[in-house]
């Protein structure tokens, strides 16, 4: 099967860098580390700046989902099929892959019931003087409607389904430079429109998504508020819900669009060079001004309510719906500079990516050589999901190892590595065993076979290719991960070494 090895790299990058994110997060008491900056080492210090950046990075997740769903929209109407159609089958997707999201931040996910009585059971098991955990439905009851990343890439999923449908159905836009024009164009009027759209949410519910100083008051509970609650809030969460609304992060996935849609596009239509010099520029501007607005916002909340405060702030770089005056005090449209800052990152990590690999002919050897990552992100979202593998390394390393609790641990960073290290080798070994059953019963399975039974399009294509229902699931190993045909979009052949221009781009790398 025909992959770009860049995409499937960053998918497993993305999903790899958040697990071990979490990971430190979760076993590293980071508050208690940072109440007395002046006992921090300078590796200390340096990390304390890199790994809140870090865990910032939702956008380039979504940016790097977006491109995946738009070279799979772009392969299908170069196999003829009917915009109309397109649209149909992405709307579907999206609710598919919406409710799972749901599914997953209140029950079945790190977060949910499941994850909470994992937590809890091992911190009874570690420390006799807790009593034991039952299990409740507490979050299960509430929490599914946490607009969390999923949530904001299914209903991007649905927003550029139709959106591309009808644009691709037009004559006009078999030219692709125009095509990606016209999403430039939508992605700067979202940022334009997200006060506007945050303002209108707040005329209906004062305050959302923070009422009474807590996110989680706007949630409304299975058993205790009106179905008209319910509705009210499905709306409201992508338009302003907490913390990565569709305004502004559609525009971050209209960029992922663009680059979907620069990778597919005809050859005789491709200028690769000023587009990836375009982007990267775009990419260092958004990042520096970004840089400099974050500075300033942290400045100013340093300047009237203290440095904790300040340092708080950073510390919660990735909460972007919090990135307010009203949240966090910040007084200069914030999640703005916020904004500019993560994804403008996003963009260039994104483009130096496709710089170094498809457009140097480098597709097939950088696909071999980063199959470790790659694993993480073809199934991305079971791995998010059963995050709560980590917590058994935890377990394993805090009682076991080092004799202690299951807990956070103050400033103990080599109890952190180990932890990393347990963690991802359970978490590894769960996805090589499952790999063998090509992840039958995994999320990704479960909504592959459920697309299949509300997709009567993809039924049809199954059913002539002679795949029984019950494995219309199972995932394509060999050809996506083990075994792809990797694509270039120029040749090693096609660069001209006496130009010098490999050397340029060394130095470039050498400089950053």
């Amino acid at each position: 099967m025909k992959r770009f090895a860049s995409v499937d790299f960053m998918r497993g990058l993305a999903i790899f860098l958040m697990l071990v994110l979490h990971m430190v997060s979760h076993t590293l008491d980071v508050d208690a580390l940072t109440a007395d900056m002046s006992q921090l080492s300078f590796i200390q210090f340096i990390l304390m700046i890199i790994l809140p950046f870090g865990g910032g990075m939702a956008g380039f997740f979504l940016m790097v989902s977006a491109m995946g769903n738009t070279i799979s929209m772009e392969h299908e109407l170069q196999q003829k099929v009917p915009s109309r159609l397109l649209g149909q089958r992405q709307i579907v997707g999206g609710f598919i892959l919406l409710l799972f999201a749901m599914l997953v931040e209140g029950l079945i996910g790190y977060h949910g019931d499941v994850g909470v009585f994992v937590h809890e059971s091992l911190k009874a098991a570690s420390d006799p003087a807790i009593a034991p955990y039952h299990w409740t439905w507490d979050h299960a009851l509430w929490r599914f409607n946490h607009f969390e990343t999923i949530h904001t890439i299914a209903w991007c999923i649905i927003v550029n389904g139709m959106i591309h449908s009808v644009l691709t159905s037009r004559e006009k836009y078999a030219d692709k430079n125009k095509l990606i024009r016209t999403y430039i164009y939508l992605a700067i009027a979202v940022l334009i429109l997200t006060p506007l759209i945050w303002g209108l949410v707040n005329l209906i519910i004062p305050g959302y998504p923070a009422q009474l100083g807590t996110y989680y008051e706007s949630y409304p509970r299975i058993g205790t508020d009106p179905l008209g609650r319910f509705l009210l809030v499905f709306i409201l969460q992508p338009l302003a819900g907490y913390p990565e609304p569709l305004f502004p992060y559609l525009a971050a996935s209209f960029a992922g669009t663009i680059f979907g849609i620069f990778l597919t596009m005809p050859k005789e239509q491709r200028k690769a060079k000023p587009f990836t010099k375009l982007a990267l520029n775009a990419g260092v501007v958004m990042y520096l001004i970004g840089l400099a607005g974050v500075i300033g916002n942290i400045i100013a909340v340093i300047s009237t309510s203290g440095f904790d405060a300040g340092l708080d702030v950073y510390l919660h770089i990735w909460d972007h719906r919090g990135w307010t005056p009203e949240l966090r005090g910040t007084p200069f449209l914030g999640w703005y500079f916020q904004f500019l800052l993560l994804n403008g990152f996003g963009i260039l990590l994104i483009m130096s990516v496709i710089r170094l690999v498809e457009l140097r002919g480098k597709a097939k050897a950088f696909g071999k050589r980063t199959l470790f990552i790659r694993r993480f992100g073809f199934v991305a979202f079971t791995n998010y999901s059963m995050q709560f593998l980590y917590y058994i390394g935890m377990f394993i390393t805090l009682d076991w190892i080092f004799g202690g609790t299951y807990n956070r641990n103050v400033g103990l960073w080599g109890e952190t590595f180990v932890t990393l290290i347990v963690g991802l080798t359970i978490i590894v070994s769960v996805m090589l065993l499952w790999e063998k059953v090509r992840y039958a019963g995994s999320l990704e399975w479960m909504i592959k076979q459920l697309n299949y039974f509300l997709n009567p399009a993809r039924r049809k294509r199954l059913k002539e290719r002679g795949v029984k229902w019950y494995r219309a699931g199972l995932l394509n190993v060999q050809g996506i991960l083990r075994h792809a045909d990797y694509i270039n979009i120029n040749e090693e052949t096609d660069i001209d070494h006496s130009a010098g221009e490999e050397s340029r781009l060394a130095k470039k790398l050498a400089w950053v």
